[in-house]
């Protein structure tokens, strides 16, 4: 029934509204209390004015709250006055590898070392464990139950278009997994003496503070996952590849730090995640992922693949130089022994395998230089989903798995 005036004459809403706001206007009495306690020598203290007290404010640790955010200003307790350029993870170098090797003092080679290169001529991939591989494949990219929002998907001809979100596994698990599925096989093709040596650790961050021509420059960044070992990796022979001979690239008229954000906030210090007394301590090889949600310019234009194996090289470079520092002292510049560090590269179908060497930290130096040597990636396959409802793997690379057994087991 409808609540209309005629209505609430005799509802009972009606009367206790208005007895309300009767009793809300009602006076209080005085009840003589306040003389009685003045007679008797009691002084009568307004409530208002013992609450004004100030009392220290006391910070309580609530399990599960979610602490302020700390302002980004020079209260910031990492904050330095001189600011510096900062790398990071979703960063990437506007000229790609010219601009790394101008920055890290690196000569490019476009092939692995020739001991690798005749390690792949003469490793072969048993038809057992290359069936199993393919499996994995489909397992960590088609069968895994995760269902999340995909990435936003653009078409270059209508960029105002918005296509509909997407569910599926997300290009981060997508990564862990394949990565992840080809150690394991690697641990089965090389055996137990070969793994007794090494050690997978997950999230590994890195800080190198750098120092060239008066510029200060930070390297924080991480890798996804890192085998370690035993024994470190051998150098490779600098009179055989002959690094002082290779030219490095002019970039004038722009700066080795373009594209590099300056930042006030860092941590001006030298990190390696792993403990020097621990006896798998050394770097062997990172992986690392590439997600392209997860990586951008700074001028929204799309990363090339230049740009993405530039990333590559400075995070193997950060790698040899954590370490380095750690041996030798913060303030090194000629390495007693080089350092070198493989790394792997992908963003599930992509993989880009390299080898780093770090033969100085001397980065303005003539005399000695570091040496980077790069493959042209490989694809794992062309397509792996489902076509027309069916689980389907097309073109599928064995020379993957042989390269990352290569890598493994060297």
């Amino acid at each position: 029934m409808r609540l209309t005036n005629t209505l609430l004459r005799q509802h009972i809403g009606f009367f206790f509204k208005k007895h309300w706001l009767q009793q809300g206007k009602r006076v209080p009495n005085s009840t003589g209390a306040e003389e009685e306690l003045a007679a008797r020598g009691i002084t009568v203290v307004d409530p208002s004015e013992v609450l004004k007290e100030q009392r220290p404010r006391e910070d309580f640790n609530i399990p599960g709250m979610v602490p302020p955010p700390v302002a980004l200003d020079e209260t910031h307790p990492l904050w330095k006055a001189e600011p510096a350029y900062v790398y990071g993870d979703t960063n990437v170098l506007l000229e790609g590898v010219r601009q790394a090797q101008s920055l890290l003092n690196t000569a490019v080679y476009d092939d692995l070392p020739l001991k690798v290169e005749e390690k792949l001529d003469q490793t072969k991939i048993t038809t057992q464990l290359d069936r199993s591989m393919q499996q994995a494949v489909l397992s960590a990219l088609v069968f895994d139950t995760e269902q999340v929002k995909n990435a936003i998907v653009k078409v270059p001809d209508r960029p105002a278009y918005k296509l509909p979100r997407m569910y599926g596994i997300s290009e981060g698990r997508r990564n862990q997994l394949i990565l992840s599925k080809l150690v394991t096989h690697c641990e089965r093709f090389a055996g137990r003496a070969v793994n007794a040596n090494r050690k997978v650790v997950f999230n590994a961050r890195f800080l190198v503070p750098l120092v060239k021509d008066s510029e200060r420059v930070l390297l924080n960044l991480k890798a996804e996952s890192m085998i370690i070992s035993q024994e470190p990796l051998k150098p490779l022979d600098t009179s055989v590849y002959r690094p002082l001979d290779v030219e490095l690239p002019n970039l004038f008229p722009l700066k080795e730090t373009v594209s590099i954000p300056v930042q006030n906030i860092y941590d001006w210090k030298n990190e390696y995640p792993i403990s020097s007394n621990y006896k798998l301590s050394h770097p062997h090889t990172i992986l690392i992922h590439c997600s392209p949600s997860d990586v951008k310019n700074a001028t929204e234009l799309p990363v090339s693949r230049d740009q993405i194996e530039g990333r590559t090289m400075l995070k193997a470079f950060t790698v040899a130089a954590a370490r380095a520092r750690q041996l030798y002292g913060d303030e090194v510049k000629t390495l007693p022994n080089p350092i070198t560090v493989q790394a792997v590269q992908t963003d599930s179908k992509t993989f880009h395998f390299s080898v780093y060497q770090l033969n100085t930290l001397d980065l303005s130096s003539s005399t000695e230089r570091n040496m980077w040597f790069r493959k042209a990636p490989l694809d794992l396959y062309s397509e792996c989903g489902y076509n027309v409802g069916k689980p389907t793997l097309a073109d599928y690379n064995k020379d993957v798995l042989r390269h990352f057994a290569v890598f493994y087991s060297n």
